[in-house]
């Protein structure tokens, strides 16, 4: 019902996540043990955001979708990037016969439930959607020239209810008006136009280009304890060029060649009912007054060939090729001054002239831009060998490199001064299909599998090194301080030792070791099971950790030290700065799961696909760089293993299932027949395990700042809370009215997001109250604090396909 293609993500065996009901990648995937690790393509060119591990580079309409590819566990040596998910679509073309589509889908709003979560007595919130694509192909000289172009517009809603109560709404001030759900409305327009060209009897060659945009008001800082005047909009638009020439240069000798160049650039801004600032915070009552979410860019460009040569030789089919991708970044940050107050009271006698220095802190970010460049590049060869009649072999091997972009030499500190780009990422692979008897195959196969770092990696080192003063945090107490409301027109440097960021001289390439083993049965004619095992252990994964703290002055009970929160020789390895966030490699993880999956090929009208995999995963340290969970550190500096726990993706038991039933009556009664024939009744079922999450401690209680959020109170492990299972299921009925001229199909379509309206909640309130030993006086409440999922959603539209 998202109309989103990224999701199909979720139904391949083994991977675990939550769908996206807006343009984006599924949330919280897990991808053979680590999170959203996913190299996206289409037409086997790059579609992958670089900044962070995770992201798509630009949204994709299923209206230019012909079929989607994924590729996981093991996967040969001409896949890479990765090592979670290959994930490929393939774009429709046009043939000699025209063909295409019309569809027009609307939101039915009295059969859609309120938001998981909504307020009692709430009023439930226009969960807007209109949606028009239109698709066609043809042929521009048979046989020789044809084209295919697609259009779609899309207006959909997406509120965010608005938290703050009324009462602290009236003693702030803040309007009723600003207290409305955020209406949310995401306007996307998709353009997609592709040429191809059979040249001659030895070489095709395509050419396309693809469009996107998407103005979204109220797009970030909205719902809950943001009021209206909190947020902000966003804009954002993706160029795409890509081409493929195939070459048969003889019966046994294929040479493929494809370039693209595509550009993403975004920003977030003031809107309509943006407050002119500053913005105003007063921790667990409201944001208003402002916003901290604008003046942000985001532009990047990737241009990129890959070539891949194949030779059947005999027995042997051979293929080798290599790849290479510019990433060409430019970020800037949000420009803001945000002030904190501790209570109403201090904010109203700030507010009023009485106490202008009431304020807890106030925060600033001048809006600093940054550009750089890195290079990715790869090379391969693998041989598929028809050993025997029964036993098919692929083995190979992979090179991959990632060259940072040139630090800063002047950098302040010595750490930062300089990148280091692994060289030996040689990944071997082996794998083989052996055919027990005609119902039965077994497949293993196993490999290194090197992971492409995020360049954000090398950007917060750039922009946090001691050299550029981005941000800060002022105290009322600090010389110069501002008066409320005052904005701080530049960022102030530094009164005191500031925190920055490093990358570790010691960084290596994550990469997993693989090892994936499936027995395949076919139970009848179109029926076929299959039982697999797989093992995916992380190695030389990122993490963050305060490398800046020695000399502790005390212990946990838990054995975890306690460090002064003074900066001197005597407390600092280096006393000119505070904090010291490490950009380090050396965390692993473990990911063990079974899986079982089901096939029935279509057939008597039904086909289905259903997958269920049992697993359990464990993880050294929370990701770093990646799309969620950015930023957190691990707590104890000085023994990583204190933080090996449960992985934020960790879910033992998930379930999925797709699901085609297509009715038929050959004979009969005519009228019964026509009741009866043409319908399509389609389900897609997500069952799942509830999101890991960590019952953190309302304070720090080993004195690094950088554990702020994440402290645990004594001897309570890493995600150890789970939050409530999942459970969904779609629908989608189509009904073909006739068939016009042997060839034009009117139909009538219904779709039913999250059917029975479960209420799927992803995050709880998990913080407990400590005493200044760590142990717990208030257990946390584990009341239900969001999601990412959405109630029951109905909605209908029409089409005409040819």
């Amino acid at each position: 019902t998202s109309r989103n293609p990224y999701n199909f993500i979720l139904f391949q065996p083994g991977v675990s996540g939550h769908p996206n009901p807006e343009l984006g990648i599924p949330r919280t995937i897990n991808t053979n043990g680590l999170t959203d690790r996913i190299n996206y393509q289409m037409d086997g060119m790059v579609d992958t955001e670089s900044d962070r591990h995770g992201l798509r580079l630009f949204p994709i309409s299923d209206t230019f979708v012909r079929e989607v590819q994924t590729v996981s566990n093991s996967f040969a040596p001409e896949f890479g990037g990765t090592a979670g998910d290959i994930y490929n679509v393939i774009t429709q073309s046009g043939t000699n016969d025209l063909h295409g589509s019309f569809l027009w889908l609307h939101r039915w709003q009295d059969a859609t439930a309120y938001p998981i979560l909504s307020k009692a007595g709430s009023v439930k919130p226009e969960l807007k959607l209109n949606d028009y694509s239109a698709n066609a192909g043809g042929k521009v000289i048979k046989d020789k020239l044809f084209w295919f172009g697609a259009y779609e517009q899309l207006t959909r809603g997406i509120p965010a209810p608005v938290t703050i109560t009324s009462a602290n709404a009236a003693a702030i001030g803040i309007p009723p008006t600003l207290l409305a759900a955020a209406p949310g409305l995401l306007h996307g327009k998709f353009v997609d136009v592709r040429g191809d060209w059979v040249v001659n009897s030895k070489n095709t060659a395509f050419l396309r280009y693809n469009y996107f945009s998407n103005d979204f008001p109220f797009n970030t800082n909205v719902g809950g304890l943001y009021a209206l005047d909190a947020g902000s909009d966003f804009k954002d638009r993706a160029h795409v060029i890509g081409m493929q020439l195939v070459t048969s240069i003889t019966s046994n000798l294929l040479n493929e060649f494809r370039f693209s160049w595509p550009l993403r650039s975004n920003s977030h801004f003031a809107g309509s009912l943006t407050g002119a600032g500053p913005a105003v915070e007063i921790p667990g009552i409201a944001r208003f007054n402002g916003t901290t979410a604008a003046g942000d860019r985001f532009v990047e460009k990737i241009p990129n060939f890959n070539e891949n040569f194949t030779w059947i030789h005999g027995k042997h089919t051979m293929k080798f090729g290599g790849a290479w991708q510019a990433n060409v970044d430019l970020q800037q940050q949000d420009n803001y001054t945000d002030y904190f107050f501790p209570s109403v009271a201090a904010y109203l006698g700030a507010r009023s002239g009485a106490t202008p220095f009431s304020y807890s802190n106030v925060n600033v970010s001048g809006g600093v831009a940054l550009g750089y460049h890195s290079h990715f590049y790869s090379f391969y060869g693998q041989d598929s060998w028809q050993v025997t009649p029964r036993l098919m072999m692929i083995y190979g091997v992979r090179y991959d490199k990632f060259d940072a972009p040139p630090a800063d030499r002047n950098a302040p500190l010595v750490l930062s001064r300089n990148f280091n780009s692994p060289s030996a990422n040689f990944a071997p692979r082996l794998g083989l299909a052996y055919k027990l008897n005609d119902k039965t195959v077994l497949r293993a196969s196993s490999g290194i599998f090197y992971d492409a770092p995020a360049t954000n990696t090398w950007y917060n080192t750039l922009l946090n090194n001691g050299s550029i003063v981005s941000t800060a945090s002022i105290f009322p107490t600090a010389p110069g301080a501002p008066s409320y409301p005052s904005f701080v027109g530049a960022v102030p440097a530094p009164g005191t030792p500031q925190d920055v960021f490093t990358t570790s001289p010691h960084f290596r390439n994550a990469y997993t070791i693989n090892a994936n083993l499936q027995l395949q049965r076919e139970l009848g004619r179109n029926d076929a099971i299959t039982v697999g095992y797989i093992h995916s252990g992380g190695r030389n994964l990122e993490y963050l950790h305060n490398i800046n703290l020695i000399n502790p002055i005390g212990a946990l009970a838990d054995g975890r030290p306690v460090f002064a929160k003074t900066v001197s020789a005597a407390t600092r390895l280096y006393p000119q700065f505070n904090n010291i966030t490490d950009q380090d490699t050396g965390a692993n993880s473990s990911f063990d799961a079974g899986t079982l999956n089901y096939t029935h090929r279509l057939s008597r009208g039904i086909q289905m696909s259903a997958s269920y995999t049992y697993s359990h995963t464990i993880t050294d340290a929370p990701e770093a760089n990646g799309f969620e969970q950015n930023g957190l550190g691990i707590e104890d500096t000085t023994d990583l293993k204190r933080d090996r726990g449960n992985s934020y993706v960790n879910r033992p038991h998930a379930l999925t299932m797709s699901t085609i039933f297509t009715p038929t009556i050959e004979n009969g009664n005519t009228v019964l027949r026509h009741i009866v024939n043409d319908n399509m009744f389609a389900f897609l079922t997500n069952i799942s395990s509830g999101d890991q999450q960590n019952i953190t401690a309302n304070t720090i209680l080993n004195g690094d700042a950088k554990t702020s959020g994440v402290t645990r109170p004594l001897f309570v492990g890493r995600n150890t809370v789970r939050g409530p299972n999942i459970y969904q299921i779609d629908l989608r009925y189509t009904r073909t009215f006739a068939t016009l001229w042997e060839r034009v199909k009117p139909q009538f379509i219904m779709e039913a997001n999250n059917l029975f309206n479960h209420p799927n909640v992803t995050s709880l309130n998990t913080v407990a109250k400590v005493d200044s030993f760590g142990n717990i006086t208030t257990a946390p409440t584990f009341t239900p604090l969001s999601t990412v999922l959405e109630g029951r959603i109905v909605q209908f539209g029409l089409a005409v396909r040819f």
